[in-house]
């Protein structure tokens, strides 16, 4: 088989990161994702993932997925339009309704098709879709499901957003805002309280990408409209599982007729399995450790302070962020990789972000900062930035 030519190229790219021994990407794991990872055979602390709390693995999570593995097995055995509704599927979109005070929700599969179905569901080819210039994949894979017309603005720029507001006004059907909570690559968050104000009296939709967003934001996690406490600050509300629980399998919040028509609307609804009771009973358990156990929030953001701190200490450049995405900004590639080789060898285990994932000359390392790890480990793991950094010539 003859490869395209840009696999072609990025084949060669792998081979070489290989044949250096730079190659830090899809490592084989033996442990369960807590602050500390089992990578290659070898204990590291985990900076890599997005599993903020570290429910994932806490035992009465663990508990409650084992119930429902006994009680339901591992899967429904089809769409949720055909049989994939659970009496712990309604229940866990009660608890989502009431954590953003919308009268209805429903389940995807994932994050990405809950945001793309959304989108997919929604737009047509008379609307248009105001984006920020930063917003996830799954946010511009839904626009071309929908086949709307498109605009972005400069990143977390309101004046820029006002502006097409302001043209776009005979150009669509229907428009709608669209930014991510929490951008998951600088960590910083989206100016809600602006985009109400210049969005909601021009009629236009906003909805919001709550996934590194919810459990994080706001006094007891509740997401960014409980942080700016705006409780109807986003007409739409969608997000994903697999930051806060650390599982799998998203989620749309809004309005009653909205969801009931994108239960027959959205394709990757429809046209997916519905997602496993195991992971339903997992969420749903990580939503109760949130209201029962607040310790984990307080925790959480005492570590975000302490790593933040401590990077800026050393001297490295950490962008935006004011959340538990941590980018370390490095600006060069041969540097991000060979800085996260020795930190992998130095016992830390974080991901390197390069062309294309970002821009050139925004090079960096990305962190996930977590709930469970202790100060023990952040210390370990500033000290292992410490020498990496230096040794890659990143800091004095």
């Amino acid at each position: 088989m003859i490869l395209p030519e840009h696999l072609q190229q990025r084949l060669q790219l792998l081979e070489i990161l290989e044949e250096t021994g730079l190659n830090t990407y899809g490592l084989p794991v033996s442990s369960g994702c807590g602050p500390t990872m089992v990578v290659k055979g070898r204990e590291c602390i985990n900076l890599i993932s997005n599993s903020y709390m570290g429910f994932s693995v806490h035992p009465k999570v663990k508990e409650a997925a084992l119930a429902a593995i006994k009680e339901y097995g591992v899967g429904i055995g089809g769409s949720p339009v055909a049989c994939g509704n659970t009496v712990l599927h309604e229940r866990l979109c009660e608890i989502i309704a009431e954590n953003y005070q919308k009268p209805a929700c429903m389940l995807f599969a994932t994050g990405y098709q809950a945001l793309a179905g959304t989108i997919q569901g929604i737009l047509t080819r008379k609307d248009l879709a105001l984006l920020d210039s930063l917003d996830h994949r799954s946010i511009i894979d839904g626009c071309a499901l929908a086949g709307c017309k498109v605009r972005s603005f400069v990143h977390n720029d309101v004046e820029d957003l006002a502006r097409l507001v302001k043209t776009t006004s005979d150009q669509a059907i229907t428009r709608m805002v669209i930014v991510d909570s929490v951008y998951s690559m600088d960590g910083d968050i989206a100016p809600l309280p602006q985009i109400n104000e210049i969005c909601r009296p021009k009629g236009v939709l906003v909805c919001i990408d709550e996934a590194h967003s919810l459990g994080v934001m706001g006094k007891t996690g509740r997401g960014l409209l409980e942080h700016f406490d705006l409780p109807d600050g986003a007409d739409l509300i969608s997000g994903t599982f697999s930051k806060f629980a650390g599982a799998v399998g998203g989620f749309l919040a809004g309005p009653k007729e909205i969801i009931r028509t994108l239960k027959v609307m959205a394709s990757p609804f429809v046209f997916s399995a519905s997602l496993p009771p195991v992971l339903v009973a997992a969420v749903t358990a990580s939503f109760e450790l949130l209201r029962s156990e607040p310790e984990w929030h307080q925790r959480l953001w005492d570590n975000v302070h302490f790593m933040l701190n401590g990077l800026k200490e050393l001297g490295f450049d950490t962008g935006s962020s004011c959340t538990p995405v941590i980018p370390v900004m490095i600006r060069d590639t041969q540097k991000v990789l060979f800085m996260n080789r020795r930190l992998l060898d130095l016992g830390v285990y974080a991901s390197p972000v390069v062309h294309p994932g970002v821009p050139l000359k925004r090079e960096r390392l990305r962190l996930g900062v977590m709930a469970s790890h202790t100060r023990q480990h952040l210390q370990r793991a500033l000290e292992a930035f410490r020498k990496a950094g230096q040794e890659a010539g990143v800091i004095d």
